[in-house]
């Protein structure tokens, strides 16, 4: 079993991926991801990974209060053009699947804009449609990232992109491995034993617990 990949497993692991799950051909199109394709870097062998970019609506404060029962005199005070503005904005989200040398196993990295191509402060992806509701803590006031109550480790955090080296917000993959291994002990869930494809399918479920990976629409920019 395979609990860490080697760059050349992840490499494989990923084109299996998306062959396995492309769409068109792939019938789990409701729990597997689809629309990756994998990327070389442009002149450096060895340093490929997944992309896409999705479209997503923008979750506004407004409509969290809503959600939340709290600020509905405030929202009915403004104007009815405003809100429309505002809950169809549509912010474009780079996505990628990265191979990080330190754990040896895939890490999420994203990028996040408005439709005028500004990066978004941090309050306001914590709060996008791109998380599942509430599966994120409040940054609390903090610009840089996102820790988890009683831990000094940073969950959500900014840094270059291991290929482009542009700057990304990206998932601390420290215990990828465990909780990854944990799931595929269980011989019966490598099926058609191909257990590098299985360790993509594995890992993008358990991101699939934080990221909205069904949210919004593909497209080709």
């Amino acid at each position: 079993m395979l609990t860490t990949l080697t760059r050349s497993q992840f490499e494989e692991a990923c084109r299996r991926y998306v062959d396995a799950h492309s769409g068109e051909q792939c019938h789990d199109v409701k729990t597997y991801p689809t629309g990756w394709s994998w990327n070389e870097h442009s002149y450096v062998p060895g340093l490929g990974y997944l992309a896409r970019t999705v479209r997503l609506p923008r979750t506004t404060p407004s409509e969290a209060e809503i959600e939340d029962g709290h600020g509905l005199d405030e929202i009915a005070e403004q104007e009815d053009s405003t809100i429309a503005s505002a809950a169809h904005e549509v912010l474009t989200c780079r996505q990628y699947v990265v191979y990080s040398p330190t754990y040896a196993v895939p890490a999420f990295y994203f990028t996040l804009h408005d439709s005028t191509g500004s990066p978004l402060p941090l309050s306001v992806i914590v709060d996008s449609a791109l998380f599942r509701r509430q599966s994120l803590p409040s940054p609390d006031g903090n610009t840089f990232g996102v820790v988890l109550p009683d831990s000094s480790l940073a969950l959500l955090s900014q840094g270059d992109h291991p290929t482009h080296g542009t700057p990304s917000w990206y998932f601390h993959p420290c215990h990828t491995s465990e909780v990854v291994g944990e799931i595929l002990s269980d011989p019966e869930s490598i099926h058609g034993g191909d257990e590098l494809l299985r360790w993509m399918e594995v890992w993008f479920m358990v991101m699939g617990n934080i990221v909205d990976f069904f949210a919004g629409s593909q497209c080709d920019v």
